[in-house]
């Protein structure tokens, strides 16, 4: 059976990529779960899935120009509902903490590389090693070049290639940044890419799966895991 992973914690039932998103999918039994990571002004890693506060926050403004005080200032719960009001957009390190009891896997996507976030491949390598916990994490990217800069930078680290289209040889492109699984979406899985990925050594996991029509093709065709909103759904 295909892992279980809570995507962006559990956000089909609490605001998305907050702690009590992520307590959510522990407490569903989630084999992992997955957040995305940007980086402040002054260097710390931030776990929220756009690259400002507007659409989840009760604040605005660019993560990047914003310092880890002024992105925790702002309410990330508030606008899913009363119950959550209070909750602040996670750090990281709160969310490798939480997920460590329970030895929880951590799909780490990487949003963005060097290119708009200088020095982000570092402190990400910083913070995974800092926690010896790379045993438990994989980090994604539609950054291929970013990918291929963590890549340099430490050659044992587990990289997943996200995307979003219909490849010509998505294997190729996983060996040629050096990866070590697929993230497409769903719907560009097939049994054939599952069964060349493995062939080559590659590990599958597709997103964002809340149907469970599109979970037992998922099933079907062999991937490793199925990211998701709802993940006892699936």
């Amino acid at each position: 059976m295909p892992m279980r992973i809570g995507h962006r914690g559990a956000a089909g039932y609490a605001p998305e990529n907050t702690l009590a998103s992520f307590r959510k999918a522990l407490e569903l039994g989630c084999d992992g779960v997955e957040l995305d990571v940007h980086m402040t002004r002054d260097g710390h890693l931030v776990v929220i899935h756009d690259p400002f506060l507007d659409r989840t926050t009760d604040r605005k403004g660019l993560i990047r120009d914003l310092t880890l005080a002024e992105v925790r200032a702002a309410d990330a719960g508030g606008w899913w509902g009363p119950e959550f009001r209070g909750e602040r957009v996670p750090t990281l390190d709160e969310v490798i903490e939480l997920t460590a009891p329970a030895g929880t896997r951590l799909f780490i996507e990487m949003k963005a590389g060097s290119i708009h976030y200088p020095g982000i491949e570092a402190a990400l390598l910083e913070a995974i090693r800092r926690h010896r916990c790379q045993d438990r994490v994989q980090v994604s990217s539609f950054d291929h070049h970013g990918l291929r800069r963590l890549r340099e930078l430490a050659p044992d680290l587990s990289l997943g290639v996200l995307y979003l289209c219909h490849p010509l040889d998505p294997v190729g492109m996983a060996r040629a940044i050096g990866a070590n699984a697929l993230h497409p979406a769903w719907y560009f899985v097939t049994p054939e890419v599952v069964q060349a990925a493995h062939a080559a050594g590659l590990e599958v996991y597709a997103w964002d799966v809340d149907r469970p029509e599109a979970a037992a093709l998922m099933r079907m065709a062999g991937v490793d895991g199925i990211i998701a909103d709802y993940p006892d759904r699936i």
